[in-house]
Order: C-alpha cells, then sequence, then structure tokens
C-alpha cells in the first residue's frame, strides 16, 4: 500500500488528487443527480433551423467518446501536478462552472432532435449504444465542451506540460465542439453555453486570486 500511495504521490501531489475527485464527484452529482429533479419537468427542445442542416456523420463518435475522454484524463492529469495555486485556480473554476451548469439544468431543461440512425456499420451501432445509455437532456450547457474548452483555456498556467501538449489542445477540443453535433449528441447553442460558463468560472477565479493577493501582502 505505501509502494503505490509513494507511486501516486510521485505522479501528482496530493492537493491534485484531491482535485481530481472533486471535480469527478461534482460533475456525477451535476450531471446525473440532477435529472433525479428534472425528469418529471418539460424539457425544452431548442434544436434550431442551423443543427438540422448540420449532417450526422457516426463516424465521429470515436471522437466524441476516445478523443475527448482522453484528453480530459490526460489534460486533468498535467493540471493537477502543477503547483497549489495554479490547481487552484484550474479545479476551481471548473467546479463553478459545472455549478452553474447545474443551476441551467435545474431551471431550463432543454432536450434535442437526435438522428434517424439507418446504417449498420460499427460506427452507427456505437452511436446507438451511445444514445441508448446517454438520454437527450442536460445538454446546455454542453458539459462535453466545458472540459474540453476548460484545458485549452487554461494552456497558458501551465508550467510542466509538454510543448507538444499544448499545441495539439486547440484542436482536440474543436474536434470535441464537432463531434457532440456530427453525432447529434448537442446543438449548436450548447457549444456557447459552454464557453460561457467557462469563462465566467476563470474570470471568477481570475477576481479571487487577484484579492487574495491583494490582501495577503
Amino acid at each position: 500500500m505505501q509502494k503505490i500511495r509513494k507511486f501516486l504521490l510521485d505522479k501528482v501531489p496530493l492537493y491534485g488528487w484531491l482535485a481530481i475527485i472533486a471535480i469527478v464527484t461534482v460533475n456525477m452529482l451535476v450531471y446525473y443527480g440532477s435529472r433525479l429533479l428534472t425528469s418529471s419537468m418539460t424539457h425544452h427542445n431548442i434544436t434550431s433551423a442551423v443543427d438540422r442542416h448540420i449532417p450526422f456523420v457516426p463516424a465521429f463518435v470515436l471522437v466524441y467518446i476516445i478523443v475527448a475522454y482522453g484528453q480530459w484524463w490526460f489534460g486533468y492529469y498535467l493540471a493537477a501536478r502543477e503547483d497549489k495555486k495554479t490547481v487552484l485556480t484550474i479545479f476551481s473554476a471548473e467546479l463553478i462552472a459545472k455549478l452553474l451548469c447545474l443551476v441551467v439544468f435545474l431551471v431550463y431543461p432543454t432536450t434535442m432532435d437526435r438522428a434517424q440512425i439507418t446504417g449498420t456499420d460499427v460506427f452507427s451501432r456505437m452511436v446507438e449504444l451511445l444514445y441508448s445509455a446517454d438520454t437527450p437532456d442536460n445538454l446546455f450547457p454542453s458539459i462535453h465542451c466545458l472540459e474540453s474548452y476548460l484545458l485549452w483555456r487554461t494552456l497558458p498556467l501551465l508550467k510542466k506540460a509538454p510543448a507538444w501538449y499544448k499545441k495539439v489542445t486547440p484542436f482536440i477540443s474543436l474536434s470535441v465542439f464537432a463531434s457532440v453535433l456530427l453525432v447529434k449528441q448537442h446543438v449548436a447553442v450548447d457549444i456557447l453555453g459552454a464557453i460561457v460558463v467557462t469563462e465566467i468560472g476563470l474570470l471568477t477565479m481570475k477576481l479571487i486570486m487577484k484579492y487574495r493577493d491583494r490582501h495577503s501582502r
């Protein structure tokens, strides 16, 4: 047990692991817990004419699942290795953004028109499984896009991340944005909502850290 603990702490400091545990816990409570309260509420369909013209491309399910989750786990792992101030800033901004999502989920539940799956290829089958496992609610703002956008926006704060990671992250985040539309898991305004709540979270933490630095002198 001591060896495992030493191995984990050699990779990420304790405060970094606590931050990871906190955001995973809050994510589960926000995304799944809110459904317990909104299941009987009216869900507003915010699919627009623009969304109806976006094609359904089942192959992007690979980006939606594999690329996105890979980016999150590796990105938050790198963020958790930073100094305490950086970890506090990034992960607290994430928590603020997630709590804003919770408020919106409870006040204005949304739904959307999903694609009619007619293909029999492996990607279409994967989308069918995705649809069956994930009901079309808690869409606005998109938590999928929130995660990827936050990792993109906080790149300047990272001091230990490799240079290649900083170069590829914007392109990965944009591909995740595209995937949520092309597999018909979200509509365009969900991406905008994700960007807004993330920016609010980052701005809030910037103001808090400035206030803290000013009064700690």
